[in-house]
């Protein structure tokens, strides 16, 4: 646990080398979260139960001029890109919700504006969880693009 929680400090906070562990950069926050960890070594594929996930509270510290780190939690149901080694951080792109969508499949595109709806029908071009972007191909020539609304359905831009 003590290797992930360097990893965790080194990839997403900046420090200057205090031999007491806080920050002394100029504008730095210092932030409690809680992280989800592999509770087992998972192989590509896997579907996360409750019980492969286990929390850590941690402090990290970042800039304020820094995006804030991610806080994702990852949940069951959520689905591994890749190995993952007993307590490894559980975060994208490793893990990642469910696709809705797969690449190949017939998918509805809708567009919508006020009252006036268009409904077209065409094929997937990529894998897509929910609010990812998803391309359309509705014939030899002509490709839509949009966002994973539901199952086989794709809100248009």
């Amino acid at each position: 646990m003590k290797l992930v929680f360097m990893r965790l400090l080194i990839s997403t906070c900046m420090f200057a080398g205090a031999a007491s562990g806080t920050a002394s950069v100029l504008g730095a926050q210092e932030r409690t979260i809680t992280v989800s960890v592999a509770a087992r070594a998972l192989t590509r594929g896997d579907t996360l139960q409750a019980s492969d996930i286990a929390t850590m509270d941690t402090t990290i510290v970042w800039r304020w001029t820094s995006l804030a780190p991610d806080t994702t939690r990852a949940l069951p149901g959520w689905v591994t890109r890749r190995n993952i080694a007993l307590g490894e951080l559980l975060r994208a792109p490793a893990v990642m919700p469910p696709p809705v969508i797969t690449s190949g499949t017939r998918v509805t595109a809708i567009w919508q504006d006020g009252p006036l709806r268009v409904v077209v029908t065409g094929i997937a071009t990529n894998t897509a969880a929910i609010g990812a972007p998803v391309g359309v191909r509705i014939d030899p020539t002509r490709r839509l693009d949009g966002i994973a609304a539901g199952p086989n359905t794709v809100r248009l831009k």
